[in-house]
């Protein structure tokens, strides 16, 4: 292979492995399957406190509609699918969903040769829902989902509802179980 074609051919593969590296270390950990137990008290769930974990500073510059956007996005969403009735207290409820928009920690922070310059890469924004047991407070489950956000407001209100459909599509998939297959 000519070396004018070699050369940059390797850059880019380079570049794409260094990509992919970047990427792993961004993405979300996968929220494991929940157990059974979790499922079973899931679907059988009637009445949802929902809770407002509150965001990280770094999130709630980032995401569009302030700092309560997270809950309230949700709370609208989870109200206009109707399989849980919202309740006002946790006493009164089955279960607490509490959201929590998150924005990682810095991973890398590099300081160049001169102090006066120095590089601090950001993570994106990050929703957890942890699903807790009223009685107990205990954490029985958690997803974690990228929050989206985009450079102008409008496209970063849109990337975020999205982002909060993904997650009720996420309850609704634990909700609804695992698919079952007929049995010949």
């Amino acid at each position: 292979m000519n070396a004018l074609i070699r050369r940059p051919l390797l850059s880019l593969c380079l570049l794409l492995l260094l990509l992919t590296v970047a990427c792993l270390k961004v993405a979300p950990p996968p929220s494991p399957p929940p157990s059974p137990d979790v499922i079973a008290r899931m679907t059988s769930a009637k009445k949802i406190f929902l809770s407002n974990g509150g965001e990280d500073h770094q999130f709630v510059r980032d995401i569009p509609g302030g700092p309560n956007e997270a809950y309230n996005e949700l709370y609208a969403s989870l109200k206009q699918w109707g399989r849980f009735q919202l309740v006002a207290s946790p006493a009164q409820a089955d279960l607490i969903f509490e959201i929590h928009g998150a924005e990682r920690p810095p991973d890398l922070i590099s300081t160049s040769m001169d102090s006066r310059h120095s590089e601090v890469t950001y993570f994106p924004a990050f929703l957890n829902l942890s699903v807790l047991d009223p009685s107990t407070q205990s954490s029985l489950y958690v997803i974690t989902i990228w929050a989206g956000r985009d450079t102008t407001i409008p496209k970063g209100k849109i990337a975020f509802t999205k982002s909060i459909g993904t997650l009720t599509d996420r309850i609704k998939a634990v909700v609804s179980g695992p698919a079952q297959t007929p049995q010949p």
